[in-house]
């Protein structure tokens, strides 16, 4: 958050179907001693690698195998470029 308070917070409204996302992802996950939402097994900070499995595994499950080709959504990061947010 560009000039706040390093302690600063906002609220950030979402759509209700996320919110029952986050709820379901709640109820069965619980959230770390931290408030955390996501965590590895061990309970630890998910690592950047975690993340890329997971986005290719995503990337295969919901993609063409000729848009994965074209490296449609390569990163996550990529959905920034396109103007996607959540």
């Amino acid at each position: 958050m560009k000039r706040r308070a390093a302690k600063a917070t906002r609220p950030v409204p979402i759509p209700p179907s996320f919110v029952d996302v986050l709820r379901g992802h709640i109820e069965r996950f619980g959230v770390a001693p931290d408030g955390r939402l996501f965590r590895n097994q061990a309970g630890n900070y998910a690592d950047i690698s975690a993340y890329n499995v997971t986005w290719r595994r995503a990337r295969e499950s919901a993609l063409a195998l000729g848009e994965q080709a074209q490296e449609l959504a390569r990163r996550p990061y990529d959905l920034r470029h396109a103007g996607i947010s959540f």
